[in-house]
């Protein structure tokens, strides 16, 4: 293993961790325009806190740029539909079953990985989904952009499907990037517009041609800026890719000079941070 230095105290990890919910010019995010330079800037960023991970969250950065001690932020309730109503950028339970904003730029690499390939009516015609999440991604494609409500409404009197079933097709749809958020209400109860990721997205984004190995590298190297320390473990758990996978990954992008491997103290684990 390459020498990686002395160890990086906890109290700099989390002052670099604080720096990372605002702006690179030090702004605050404050308003819709704020929010969309701030997913454009990390390229993705969860709505919420994903856990014991050491990512920035849109709610949090909302939240300090306030000063506020509220445990969420109500703006970004309006932000998860405003900023893909506007085309700014997309959002959906697109990461692990978590609501997550990702930039245009990075959206290429996350379909490379999550996506089916094919276009939607060649997917219908296929046997890759189950009864459920055919006619949720039939009724998209025929109506969409389609609220909540009448999505649920179409999809019940098509197949009869529980609460239950119809939610795990939705979120089926949105990992393998079918379906995202195009809008929606936050009058009364919060309803999402739903549409075809292929309608939806700039047709450049999804002309773009990566490989499997292109689309890791360029997520875990915006994964490690954003953190911005991180282990091997913690880039598995928030991908779902196999552990191994991501040690060599991150060992051959350090060996290029991309990445560089350093100690947190009191963390068993080596740690990456984006080479400076």
């Amino acid at each position: 293993m390459a020498d990686v230095g002395v160890a990086v105290s906890a109290d700099a990890v989390q002052e670099d961790r604080r720096r990372r919910l605002f702006l690179a010019d030090g702004g605050g995010v404050l308003s819709e325009a704020n929010a969309a330079a701030y997913v454009e800037e990390r390229g993705f960023v969860h709505l919420f806190s994903p856990g014991n991970l050491p990512w920035p969250n849109v709610s949090a950065a909302e939240l300090r740029a306030r000063g506020s001690l509220e445990t969420f932020s109500l703006a970004v309730w309006r932000w998860k539909n405003a900023l893909p109503a506007a085309k700014r950028c997309a959002y959906g339970h697109h990461l692990r079953r978590r609501g997550v904003f990702i930039s245009w730029r990075l959206l290429p690499a996350f379909h490379r990985l999550g996506g089916m390939h094919s276009s939607v009516d060649q997917v219908l015609q296929s046997d890759r989904l189950n009864p459920v999440e055919r006619h949720v991604l039939q009724v998209v494609a025929i109506q969409g952009p389609i609220r909540s409500l009448d999505l649920r409404r179409e999809v019940q009197g098509l197949s009869g499907a529980s609460k239950q079933h119809y939610q795990a097709a939705l979120r089926t749809l949105q990992e393998h990037f079918l379906i995202t958020v195009a809008g929606g209400s936050v009058e009364g109860f919060t309803m999402h517009d739903w549409d075809l990721v292929e309608r939806h997205a700039p047709p450049e984004t999804l002309a773009a041609t990566l490989s499997d190995d292109e689309a890791r590298a360029q997520l875990a190297l915006q994964a490690v800026a954003n953190a911005p320390y991180c282990t091997a473990r913690e880039i598995a758990l928030l991908f779902g890719w196999e552990r191994s996978l991501v040690a060599t990954l991150l060992g051959e992008l350090a060996e290029k000079g991309m990445l560089a491997m350093t100690k947190v103290e009191g963390q068993k684990d080596t740690s990456y941070r984006v080479a400076s």
